[in-house]
């Protein structure tokens, strides 16, 4: 029988609920957490509503029976009881409430639920207005991040407040714990987002494995001071590798981490990273430092500074400092899997202003040269200092012409680490630049005029007979031409649209003789779709090409109509030239007199079933041959499947100069068991580059990866092993190595799991 009550003031019952809860109480048959990994409707931690904070928010109950005692001013109902207020819900085989307390008392299969906590016991009470409570023998859940336990008592002391006496904490289900944390009292602050712990076991299979009379730990994803998980690896190079971080959160906008690693080859290295962040400024600091290193004999150090800062309104600094004590510190100690391969270490400081439509900069750039096989010459021009000004007027008002201007002017002084073997000097480069676009919606036509004007004060090595003083002054002048033609049609059951995009792009600059300029930071600008429409083939301010030339090019598209998702993309494009090209990076490089560029196409297509293809191929119509190419095939089905492979292959002046191929996979081959592997082979030098192959095992609760790695750093190295395990236990914490971000660094479409 069901009794609906019409009920005074601040209780009111509405019509019977027949959905029940839509997370039943930890029960293991729910699928939850056999679906835990990709669960997609997973609440969130939410704070309590403010409805919830009024004491005048009305109650609602059903119940089968009811019985109102006048003289107390509580109701007794039985039979199916479900008191609901605001974001929360009680149900209960019996229940007393209390008007004048605003409290529910219950027994019998209590349930408390609200979105960031499940509660189940024998028998309790609520004060519902002041968001306290207490329960006996009594389970819990958090859905957020499956945290689950007993308790053998618990109390509500606040609104996100649950301190547990006798408690069990897990994030396994309910059951089949593999990991577990016994604790005699428990404090879960959701507020903090910090659950602390008194007298913990943690159990494995039922095994105590560890105690400690007190430890706190995150239950959300907020920053808390304590030991992060330790890192070990085996490699060929430093043995056995530990690190076992501390992290200190200082204040809201400090941290620190201090983190010891000893490595058995090498000896004990103290590694340090200070942030920052304030209205103004932030950063981060970090050094390390290795006593006597037992390889090498000495000492071994590094420092990074990252700063940057908001100094006046408009002006802000940055500073990128990076030192290091050898040429071989990243291939020792590296903090990621791609640091090894830095040659150039790059520090530089930058002062930048904008105010309205100007903007004006300053930099100075250094480096630090790792690489011992490079001669002096050969090594990089520092930047003593760089300043650039650019002004672009704010647009006119709408309309199909408007006239834009704009002006970019940049001085430079380079020096050299061997001026004696390189000129070095100061180079001013100004550029004004002006369009008369016409554009529509159906298509655009873009004139443009610019003017590049270069003057070099220089400093020539001794024996060189060239100019100190070289001007250069080229104008440019450009045409581009573009139409946008589309066509709807249904396909597949989707709405599409496809457009076909033709391009012309006309180009003319005079030549120039720039054979005495030497090149400071300029060099051949790769052939790709974006630069065959560039206004220069080269990238730096040393070389202008001279021009007389005309840029074809085609793109068509397929788009979903209704929400604008690419399916396929393909382009086409090539340069005809009406004159020779003169200009060359070098004076003893001869003229290029061919008449047309090599031929682009790009492809790019997203197929049903998570498979996604891509390709690009530069052909040489002169030579016809295939000079460059690419493509690579990815299909990832699922969040947690991938298989990605690529092959590329490049020919210089008739020589190839690279052929490789590589292919990576993350693919489950059971339940919870994925097959991990990837291997790159370079074909030119029939060579095995980095091969990897291992095995992760991902459960609800807990989570381990072991990978073996082998791998070169460059060509003429000896292969180096290592051996990379992880143990992470959900909603604890994490052990050993960082094998999850190496799978996202070396495997394409691999994303983190959460």
């Amino acid at each position: 029988m069901l009794l609906l009550l019409a009920l005074p003031a601040a209780l009111t019952t509405p019509q019977a609920r027949a959905d029940g809860l839509q997370w039943p109480l930890l029960s293991g048959e729910n699928g939850k957490w056999a679906a835990c990994i990709d669960y997609p409707d997973r609440p969130t931690m939410q704070a309590p509503s403010a409805e919830r904070q009024d004491p005048d928010t009305p109650s609602r109950i059903d119940a089968d029976f009811m019985r109102y005692r006048g003289e107390s001013g509580t109701y007794s109902f039985t039979g199916n009881v479900e008191l609901e207020r605001a974001d929360q819900r009680i149900r209960a085989d019996e229940m007393l409430y209390s008007m004048r307390e605003n409290r529910v008392d219950t027994r019998g299969n209590l349930q408390y639920e609200e979105p960031s906590l499940r509660l189940g016991g024998e028998q309790g009470y609520f004060l519902l207005d002041r968001n306290q409570g207490e329960l006996d023998q009594a389970r819990y859940l958090v859905p957020e991040t499956l945290a689950q336990g007993e308790a053998g008592k618990i109390r509500i002391t606040g609104p996100q407040v649950t301190e547990l006496e006798r408690a069990t904490y897990s994030t396994c289900e309910p059951g089949n714990e593999l990991w577990q944390l016994r604790v005699s009292d428990l404090r879960l602050n959701r507020e903090t987002g910090v659950g602390e712990a008194w007298h913990a076991r943690l159990a494995i299979k039922g095994v105590p494995v560890a105690y400690v009379p007190y430890a706190n730990f995150p239950i959300d994803d907020r920053r808390k001071s304590g030991f992060l998980p330790p890192t070990f690896r085996v490699s060929d190079r430093n043995g056995t590798d530990l690190m076992v971080p501390y992290y200190w959160n200082i204040a809201p906008n400090y941290d620190a981490t201090l983190a010891p690693r000893y490595m058995s080859q090498r000896g004990l290295m103290m590694d340090g990273e200070f942030r920052y962040l304030q209205s103004w400024q932030e950063g981060e600091v970090r050094g390390t430092y290795l006593p006597d290193d037992d390889q090498r004999e000495e000492d071994r150090w590094g420092f990074f500074w990252d700063h940057r800062a908001n100094l006046l309104p408009g002006l802000s600094a940055q500073l990128n400092l990076n030192r290091v004590s050898d040429d071989e510190y990243f291939r020792d100690f590296g903090s990621d899997y791609t640091s090894s391969s830095v040659s150039q270490l790059s520090s530089q400081a930058r002062l930048r202003y904008r105010r309205g439509n100007v903007t004006t900069g300053l930099r100075a750039q250094v480096f630090q040269n790792l690489n011992p096989n490079l001669q002096p010459q050969n090594r990089s021009y520092e930047q003593l200092p760089q300043a650039t000004l650019s002004h672009t007027p704010f647009p006119a008002p709408a309309g199909p012409v408007t006239l834009d201007y704009r002006l970019d002017a940049e001085a430079v002084r380079f020096d050299h680490p061997a001026p004696d073997l390189r000129d070095t000097g100061v180079r001013m480069d100004l550029t004004p630049r002006l369009s008369l676009p016409y554009q529509r919606q159906a298509g655009y036509i873009r004139p443009g005029l610019a003017l590049r004007m270069t003057q070099y004060d220089l400093d020539r090595i001794e024996d060189g007979n060239a100019d100190a003083d070289i001007t250069r002054v080229t104008p440019i002048a450009t045409l581009d031409t573009g139409i946008f033609l589309e066509r709807h049609f249904d396909a597949f059951d989707r709405p599409l649209r496809q457009t076909l995009e033709p391009r012309l792009y006309y180009l003319y600059v005079p030549y120039r003789d720039q054979d005495d300029i030497p090149l400071f930071d300029t060099n051949r600008a790769d052939p790709s779709m974006f630069q065959f429409f560039s206004e220069n083939r080269f990238i730096g301010a040393d070389r202008m090409g001279d021009a007389n030339q005309v840029a074809v090019g085609l793109t068509s598209r397929f788009l979903n109509r209704r929400d604008g998702r690419e399916y396929f993309r393909a382009g086409i494009a090539q340069v005809f030239y009406f004159d020779d090209r003169q200009v060359q990076l070098r004076p003893n490089e001869p003229v290029d007199e061919t008449r047309r560029s090599d031929i682009i196409g790009e492809l790019r297509a997203t197929l049903p079933a998570g498979l996604t293809a891509s390709t690009e191929l530069q052909w040489d119509p002169n030579e016809e041959e295939t000079t460059f190419a690419a493509a690579r095939l990815n299909y990832r089905p699922r969040a947690d499947a991938v298989i990605s492979s690529a092959y590329r292959t490049r020919v210089d002046n008739g020589e190839r100069t690279l052929e490789q191929r590589d292919i990576a996979v993350v693919w489950p081959v059971a339940q919870r068991w994925h097959l991990i592997g990837g291997w790159r082979y370079s074909m030119l030098d029939d060579r095995t580059l980095e091969q990897f192959g291992g095995l992760q095992y991902r459960d609800c609760c807990w989570t381990t990866r072991l990978v073996s790695r082998y791998y070169r750093d460059d060509f003429d190295d000896e292969p180096e092993r290592s051996i990379m395990l992880q143990v992470e236990f959900r909603g604890l914490g994490r052990l050993g190595d960082q094998v999850e971000e190496f799978l996202q660094d070396t495997i394409y479409g691999y994303e983190r799991t959460r």
